[in-house]
């Protein structure tokens, strides 16, 4: 498995692992229990999304288009 992306917040990454797992790629979420009882452990690498490294390119476009549409509903 690979790591396509790191957020320190448990919400983003439980969103971000919905949108992968409704695009057909199976993920993993590391640490996040860790940032839930002792947030001060992940501050280095966070909450890490994990992939299968076949399903990485897909994943860092999928999540790219995410970021994007979440900034410009900011604006």
């Amino acid at each position: 498995m690979v790591q396509v992306y790191s957020t320190l917040f448990v919400v983003e990454a439980d969103i971000i692992k919905s949108i992968l797992e409704e695009n057909g790629i199976k993920c993993i979420l590391l640490d996040k229990h860790m940032g839930t009882v002792y947030p001060a452990a992940v501050l280095d690498s966070g909450i890490r999304v994990m992939v299968g490294e076949e399903d990485s390119d897909k994943a860092h476009e999928i999540i790219r288009e995410y970021l994007r549409a979440m900034k410009e509903t900011e604006q």
